[in-house]
């Protein structure tokens, strides 16, 4: 490689930044995106781009395009415990779970929380995911991209 100016005499070029990790959803994550989307849509439609539910749409959006395929193994998202291989980000009072392989560069969105954040609500989207963990629902995403499964006792 030719080198121009003062490359070589001591100063190192950066390293171009990594590109983002690829970002795939289960079917149950992508239903809940596009239920968003859809209200949105029929919002703006309806004149009213401020309304709550595009909000709420630009917000997972802007975190499932930009913010976690940026930085999906930070260990700011990382749940804690035996939910310690599994991220999540707080949008607002909404949450949003996934995995990710470094190996790979994947990224599985597996949850998209359709209610807002109470603890202890029957609710709340933290409950709501450990039961779907438990049930099974996301073994194969967690097998595909090599995550160990996590054990959470089954009710």
């Amino acid at each position: 490689m030719a080198r121009t100016g003062r490359e070589g005499h001591g100063e190192r070029k950066n390293a171009a930044p990594s590109l983002p990790y690829a970002v795939e959803m289960t079917a149950s994550a992508e239903a809940v995106y596009c239920d968003f989307y859809q209200k949105s849509r029929l919002a703006e439609d309806l004149g009213h781009p401020e309304s709550a539910h595009c909000t709420t749409f630009r917000m997972i959006q802007d975190a499932v395009k930009k913010i976690i395929p940026r930085d999906p193994l930070n260990k700011s998202y990382a749940l804690r415990g035996s939910l310690s291989n599994i991220f999540r980000l707080r949008k607002g009072r909404m949450r949003i779970m996934w995995i990710a392989s470094s190996e790979r560069r994947r990224v599985c969105i597996l949850f998209i929380s359709e209610t807002v954040r109470k603890e202890g609500d029957g609710n709340d989207p933290y409950e709501k995911f450990k039961r779907l963990l438990a049930s099974g629902s996301f073994d194969e995403a967690l097998k595909e991209l090599g995550v160990k499964p996590v054990p959470v006792r089954r009710r």
